[in-house]
């Protein structure tokens, strides 16, 4: 009788310190919170396709799953408001100035600049002053107010047309109906990877307009400590030579070239 009443608590005492074990680890056994990181550039183009191969790697590193949302830019804009996304891949410096909720990841993730573009090889330009005595007809998209005010310094009114899209340049770049178009680099590459532009003559940078702006990743400031993390692995994959080799290898997927 005794050695039956010692089998049944000696049976649930090792029961209950499964059980525990077992608890613990389901615990340790936890995979880690996905972090949700928005973007309003779509997958499929140069400049979304980049960003989220960066990011990956960029995360990969750091031990962190992530899921990137393709979301407009004003619905970015309210999630990033109310925690709805853990992030955004790619904004300027002057972002974090206004959004005390986010915190800035001190590494740009990418590069832009305003160049003049062409799909002829045979127009040529050192400097912008060179303009003004040409007979180029120069796009510029409509809302960008870089382009628009320094062409109108440069060249009479009948030879600067404003688009309603750079899609819409670059079928007159092929179409001859404008000799160069001003844009911003990501934007001009983006569109010209597309599959309408399968074929076709890639843009040339026939001279570069601006200083690089900076585009820098921004996390919710509860993710403040990987941030600091996060920027130490962009500078080292920045001094390995995987942000130049992602650029290239999403260049040269999309038919671009590799110069740009």
């Amino acid at each position: 009788m005794r050695n039956d009443r010692w089998y049944r608590v000696l049976t649930r005492t090792l029961v209950w310190i499964g059980l525990t074990a077992g608890a613990t680890n389901a615990a340790y056994a936890q995979p880690s919170p996905v972090l949700v990181l928005g973007t309003p550039r779509p997958d499929g183009n140069y400049a979304g396709t980049l960003l989220r191969r960066i990011h990956t790697e960029l995360f990969n590193r750091l031990g962190v799953p992530i899921e990137i949302r393709t979301l407009p830019t004003a619905r970015l804009a309210l999630e990033l408001g109310n925690g709805g996304v853990d992030g955004d891949l790619s904004r300027p410096l002057a972002f974090g100035d206004s959004q005390p909720n986010l915190v800035r990841i001190e590494e740009p993730v990418l590069e832009i600049t305003y160049a003049l573009w062409a799909t002829n090889p045979g127009y040529r330009l050192t400097k912008l002053e060179q303009l003004r005595t040409s007979h180029y007809t120069v796009t510029y998209t409509r809302g960008v107010v870089f382009c628009e005010d320094l062409l109108k310094a440069q060249l009479a009114p009948d030879q600067v047309v404003d688009v309603t899209t750079t899609a819409n340049a670059l079928h007159m770049l092929h179409y001859g109906r404008n000799e160069l178009h001003c844009g911003v680099d990501a934007a001009v590459l983006s569109e010209a990877g597309n599959a309408e532009f399968a074929g076709k003559p890639a843009p040339i940078r026939v001279l570069t307009l601006s200083k690089p702006d900076l585009l820098y990743p921004y996390l919710q400031r509860k993710h403040a400590a990987l941030a600091v993390q996060a920027a130490v692995t962009l500078r080292k994959m920045k001094a390995d030579g995987t942000l130049e080799r992602l650029r290239r290898e999403t260049l040269r997927e999309f038919n671009l070239a590799v110069g740009q």
